[in-house]
């Protein structure tokens, strides 16, 4: 089985496909930092480094899967939620004309993003996503993974996953769980140097009512624990926030002031805070045998807050994508493409997906759900 891997970043989604025996012979991203990083790991043989606006059908070879990570900012509050008509997220559309220009479209597609890719406006910007799919000849079901099922670090994403000339998409299987026996605490580097007392006392001044008590007990504790912190504006002012539980809160892009992660460690009587290293982000995103010497460890950082979890990509395909495929790993005869569609026409039939969608509402409740567990 082969793939294409569309607004690649650093390569973790090609990683993930590497642990699955799938290859990846065609890449594209525009970054150039990122670019660095991804010739580093995977060389430069498959990688095209340009506007996905300028690459046209002919320039893709024929692949099964086709994979998009397509950035996040106008679907998050980060981009004040302007949806897929945003500059930035709307780019996903460009990877639909692309499968639409191929000689030979893939016969899977993975379509990856933050949570607010169900909601933003209402959940219409998804189901017009899901419609475009339709009329390229993609039947499309979607599943929430949390990173958590296999690292200590919260962070939900939905995989849209659309299966080309099928009369329905397989049933796919439930997500993992969080594990509760994964801790930050098994990924930190204690012997990293913590900051020191005027810039410790600064953190805890800024901690709310709320925070303190927590931060005190914690410090109470006659084990050492280790907790994820990170920077908040409330009230048009910068404060620092420690989660309740024992793992790293979802990786960021450092670019801005909430962006990088910090970690505090405490117990016995003692509370130490730094800012989490490249390393820690690596393992947090499993991804600890990546390299990122080619570019600063800020920029390595933000292509990894940028990036998938290797892990859960990895459970995806293997629990939800290759069982559409034979042992082989050619496409299986359920999954075959065929001449054979639907009688109504292909926008009646991406129509008729559309409105099988569950409502806006249920999915936003879920996804607050998820952020008032943070």
């Amino acid at each position: 089985m082969v793939a294409a891997e569309f607004f690649a970043g650093m390569g973790l989604m090609r990683a993930a496909l590497d642990r699955c025996g799938i290859d990846t012979v065609f890449a594209n991203d525009i970054d150039k930092h990122k670019a660095s990083l991804y010739k580093e790991n995977w060389g430069d043989g498959e990688l095209r480094v340009c506007d996905i606006r300028d690459l046209r059908g002919c320039d893709v070879p024929n692949v099964d899967l086709a994979t998009a990570s397509f950035p996040c900012v106008d679907v998050s509050l980060a981009g004040y939620r302007a949806g897929l008509k945003g500059t930035r997220s709307g780019s996903v559309y460009e990877f639909c004309r692309l499968l639409d220009e191929m000689g030979e479209p893939p016969s899977i597609v993975i379509l990856e993003n933050v949570p607010g890719f169900l909601s933003v406006n209402e959940g219409r910007d998804y189901r017009a996503l899901v419609a475009q799919l339709g009329q390229s000849g993609y039947c499309t079901t979607h599943i929430c993974v949390d990173a958590a099922s296999f690292v200590p670090q919260s962070r939900l994403r939905v995989f849209l996953l659309g299966f080309r000339d099928l009369e329905g998409a397989p049933m796919l299987p439930p997500p993992p769980g969080p594990r509760p026996d994964l801790r930050l605490g098994d990924v930190i580097d204690d012997g990293l140097e913590w900051w020191d007392e005027r810039r410790l006392g600064a953190f805890l001044s800024s901690l709310s009512e709320l925070q303190t008590e927590r931060v005190n007990g914690y410090r109470r504790q006659c084990a050492v624990s280790h907790h994820g912190a990170y920077r908040r504006t409330r009230r048009g002012r910068a404060v620092w926030e420690v989660r309740r539980d024992e793992i790293a809160g979802t990786l960021r892009t450092t670019q801005g002031g909430s962006g990088r992660q910090a970690v505090l460690r405490a117990g016995q009587g003692e509370v130490a805070v730094r800012w989490m290293d490249v390393a820690e982000y690596a393992a947090l995103q499993g991804a600890q045998g990546i390299k990122y010497a080619s570019v600063s460890p800020r920029q390595a950082m933000y292509a990894f807050g940028d990036a998938v979890c290797v892990p859960a990509v990895e459970w995806l395909v293997k629990n939800c994508v290759l069982p559409a495929t034979a042992d082989d790993g050619q496409p299986c005869a359920r999954h075959q493409r065929t001449p054979r569609r639907s009688s109504r026409p292909p926008h009646a039939w991406a129509q008729a997906q559309a409105r099988s969608l569950p409502d806006a509402a249920p999915l936003r409740l879920a996804c607050e759900g998820f952020r008032s567990a943070q």
